[in-house]
């Protein structure tokens, strides 16, 4: 049973399943949600899957980017349990960004090892995740609506990349996550 837990075929299941929970469900779900995310990581950091050091700085960073988005206004969030407004983003929306931290060492990682690659999921799989989020009312994008993915695609064709060297520990030797 450790051995489905820790694999790879069960971090993209979890990851949406909690994806569902979180841009679905939102704060409805999230006391499913949040728990369950971080028994799991818990559970990789005991049993040496991820660790701590490399996960927190993505998760922090991946947060910075959707607040930084919001207080550019170019997100919107309705205002829900912890009352999310202006400058802040959604709790639910924390949780996903734990529970995508994950998939960059597991289920995602062979995305890594090609830059490229990574760049061009950054550019392209992000933004389109987000679209559909907007579709299902998780988030509003303010403006045009164009101008809103183009600016995620900018940020993550160098973030995306940027991530998986932070999760690999590339980024170590220059005191960058620690």
């Amino acid at each position: 049973m450790l051995r489905v837990l820790l694999s790879k075929t069960f971090n993209i299941i979890a990851f949406n399943l909690t994806w569902l929970a979180c841009v679905v469900g939102r704060d409805d779900y999230l006391w499913l949600a949040a728990p369950a995310v971080f028994v799991y990581v818990i559970l990789l950091a005991r049993h040496q899957v991820i660790e701590l050091k490399r996960l927190l700085p993505l998760i922090a960073i991946g947060i910075s980017i959707d607040v930084l988005l919001t207080a550019l206004g170019i997100f919107q969030f309705e205002a829900g349990l912890f009352g999310a407004g202006r400058l802040l983003i959604p709790a639910w929306l924390m949780v996903l960004w734990v529970a995508f931290s994950t998939t960059l060492f597991l289920s995602l990682r062979m995305i890594g090892r090609y830059k490229i690659l990574a760049a061009l999921c950054g550019a392209l799989v992000i933004p389109f995740n987000y679209a559909i989020g907007e579709r299902l009312g998780a988030v509003s994008f303010s403006g045009a609506y164009p101008l809103a993915l183009l600016s995620m695609s900018a940020i993550w064709i160098v973030a995306l990349p940027l991530f998986y060297m932070i999760a690999d520990g590339k980024l170590e030797r220059f005191n960058v996550t620690t």
